[in-house]
């Protein structure tokens, strides 16, 4: 009986997270703008495609630069995203979840705070 109410427990747990995940993942996908600085300068926008995928454009100096890689949620509030390709590549991100509604994103690290509003699904 025991064993029972532990299996039962268990996929109840695992059910919410995933629909947590999920609901997050849907909330964030689509392309953000930057509504303020970020430390060390930033990227103009960042593209978040539901398959997983994260595209950031950094425009300098009358040159597009770009970097790709991809973003997981660590658990409901947290998310990692690891670029693999162009100026950022071999980067790996960390950050708290503090605010996600449909029109704005406030991602938190341990040294900067990034605000971003949606500019397109």
């Amino acid at each position: 009986m025991r064993t029972r109410f532990f299996i039962v427990c268990c996929i109840l747990l695992m059910t919410m997270l995933f629909a947590c995940s999920s609901e997050n993942k849907h909330m964030i996908t689509g392309k953000w703008t930057l509504t303020g600085k970020m430390i060390g300068g930033s990227p103009s926008s960042f593209w978040v495609k539901w398959n997983g995928a994260v595209m950031a454009p950094w425009e300098t100096r009358s040159y597009a630069l770009l970097s790709e890689g991809t973003f997981d949620f660590t658990d409901d509030t947290h998310i990692r995203i690891i670029m693999s390709a162009g100026h950022y590549k071999g980067k790996v991100y960390n950050f708290e979840i503090i605010k996600l509604d449909e029109n704005e994103m406030t991602l938190g690290s341990d040294y900067d705070e990034i605000r971003l509003k949606r500019v397109m699904e």
